[in-house]
């Protein structure tokens, strides 16, 4: 991570590309060689028609038709395996920037600039990750196209020396000047992608957040948000590829009159009886190869780059983002998800030393002032055996969550557990203090009981997984399963539905024995009853902990001891559920 602070977008393709050099390596030498033997296939024919045909000698006819065949046969050969080893390095290169990115995202220091939504990382781990990797093309086929050009301008030399000047020196010149004009096109790339990137984003934050805005009624001011969006984004691409177009067109253009006019003076040449017949063969087969090359050059500088440079951009700015609070000790010792257990399930015993928390008449949980991206001066306090609940807009929620849970640094306002301020906790020990769960359920490859128990990395994680399970209603589900909590579940835990994976979530929340405990949504996914039933068993799933419930679920709701509202960024009415039914309108519309 050090290096990519240092790290310019260029730079940043260059060391992804030179991360998979003993791949990209072969490949551009295997390019290389498939380009030499396409320059050469025009000028072996020219010899079998020059020495075989033209002097009618039998033996040079089939010693240059072996050579043509072994010209082939090596053309064929070095590219089918220079696309191996490419298509080898690019995935690599793929896969290790994407780690690197998906790392930085789940980092639990979080990010110290600003909160970063879930579309766009999914788009900076995805589709600009993949541009960037993609960038090491431009250390292979532009090689190999340039070594064409080059042997292109060695044989015309040999030929008539004017025409291979023309190619040697014209051709880089033209190149630079199709460098200059793509920088119009990497200004569009990049607009494009930014605005693509905030119409993903908004529209997975509203997938996310659908319930809650469906409570709050504003499903259709995030429509109209996500449609102004996407026509914002769709201007930009269509101007992108219109520009795009206008380059790729004038370097086609200029490529072919270029080549056109060589092709010209060859052919007066041969006239003028300057150049044989086969020679007048070989330039204009050397001149219709080379074209190809000359062309991809020009696409390749300029359309290829401009994305890879734009993409490389966004990467960076996620890699170099400082993070919302450093460490100051070692990462704790993870835990074994498939490790034995004291209940029948996987974990292993994991001691990691107690925090110094202040003891004294302090709340479990204390905010003061809490001001965000979204938030403003927001505070409250939480007891142990308290349960709050709080209604806000998506913004506000998914704001108010990754504060409360460290992943985000508040630039005004403190938040304190037990006395101990949130921001003075080193990232590796965050979840000893608070567990915020995150509205998306996610499973991990292991039984149901790791998934609940095997995986909190904290003292206590021995404990069986029964009573979570039982609390967040997972009883049926356990019934349907063939070995109860033993059943593997997978990475992706395809084996159940979308409500039984949050019911497992919510479960591993429970099981959790920080005193802090955040739940986003918790029964989004879950039916009425189910949630009832949840509701129900909540107060003593959570009586030793201070829990914080935001939602707009009624079944969860009324059983807190207080609700607070968030509106715009505030807190605008607090008390029981039904004190706000029947005073606050708002309330009662975001909740019916």
């Amino acid at each position: 991570m050090a290096a990519a602070q240092t790290t310019g977008p260029r730079r940043l393709i260059v060391q992804t590309a030179m991360s998979v050099k003993r791949w990209l390596a072969p490949a551009t030498a295997l390019f290389v060689s498939h380009q030499l033997c396409e320059v050469a296939v025009p000028v072996v024919v020219g010899l079998v028609i020059d020495r075989g045909i033209v002097d009618r000698d039998v033996p040079q006819l089939a010693v240059w038709v072996a050579v043509l065949v072994a010209v082939f046969v090596l053309l064929a050969w070095s590219y089918r395996t220079g696309v191996y080893f490419l298509v080898n390095g690019i995935q690599r290169a793929h896969h290790e920037l994407r780690m690197r990115v998906s790392e930085r995202s789940l980092d639990p220091r979080g990010f110290g600039d600003r909160q970063r939504p879930t579309g766009e990382l999914l788009g900076v781990g995805g589709s600009d990750v993949q541009r960037v990797a993609f960038g090491g093309l431009l250390f292979v086929h532009p090689v190999a196209e340039l070594a064409a050009v080059i042997a292109a301008g060695a044989v015309l030399i040999s030929i008539a020396w004017p025409l291979g000047v023309a190619v040697i020196i014209g051709g880089p010149l033209f190149l630079l000047l199709l460098d200059r004009f793509g920088r119009h096109l990497r200004a569009r790339a990049e607009d494009q992608q930014r605005l693509t990137a905030d119409s993903a984003s908004l529209a997975a934050n509203a997938i996310a957040g659908f319930r809650t805005l469906t409570a709050l009624g504003a499903t259709g001011r995030a429509a109209r948000s996500y449609a102004e969006a996407s026509q914002r984004a769709r201007v930009a691409a269509i101007a992108t590829r219109r520009a795009e177009a206008w380059f790729v067109g004038v370097s086609s253009t200029a490529t072919g009159i270029f080549v056109v006019a060589i092709g010209l003076i060859a052919a007066a040449l041969a006239a003028q009886g300057s150049i044989t017949v086969g020679q007048l063969i070989t330039v204009v087969g050397v001149v219709q190869v080379v074209m190809g090359p000359m062309e991809a050059l020009a696409v390749n500088v300029g359309a290829v780059w401009a994305r890879a440079g734009a993409s490389a951009k966004r990467v960076l700015s996620l890699l170099q983002a400082p993070y919302a609070r450093e460490p100051r000790g070692g990462a704790g010792p993870a835990v074994d998800p498939n490790a034995e257990t004291s209940g029948g399930a996987s974990a292993r015993e994991c001691p990691i030393p107690a925090l110094a928390v202040p003891v004294g008449p302090t709340p479990a949980l204390a905010v003061s002032g809490l001001t965000g991206e979204h938030l403003r001066e927001v505070s409250f306090t939480v007891e142990r055996g308290e349960i709050i609940g709080v209604v806000a807009d998506a913004h506000d929620a998914a704001e108010l969550v990754g504060l409360l849970g460290g992943r985000i640094h508040p630039p005004l306002g403190t938040i304190t557990v037990d006395g101990l301020p949130l921001a003075e906790v080193d990232a590796d020990r965050l979840h000893e203090l608070v567990t915020a769960a995150p509205h998306a359920a996610h499973t991990v490859p292991g039984t149901v009981a790791a998934n609940v128990v095997g995986v909190t990395g904290v003292a206590g994680a021995r404990r069986s997984p029964d009573d979570a399970l039982a609390a967040a209603a997972f009883e049926d589900v356990l019934e349907q399963l063939p070995n109860g909590i033993r059943t593997p579940l997978g990475g992706a835990g395809r084996t159940l539905s979308g409500g039984q994976r949050q019911r497992l979530a919510l479960a591993r929340a429970l099981a959790a024995p920080a005193p802090v405990l955040v739940l986003h949504e918790p029964t989004g996914s879950i039916d009425a009853v189910t949630e009832q039933h949840i509701g129900e068993r909540m107060r003593t799933a959570t009586a030793q902990r201070a829990t914080v419930v935001v939602c707009s679920n009624p079944q969860l709701l009324v059983r807190a001891d207080r609700v607070l509202v968030l509106r715009d960024g505030s807190i605008t009415a607090e008390g029981t559920h039904e004190e706000l039914m029947s005073t606050d309108l708002h309330y009662a519309e975001a909740v019916a």
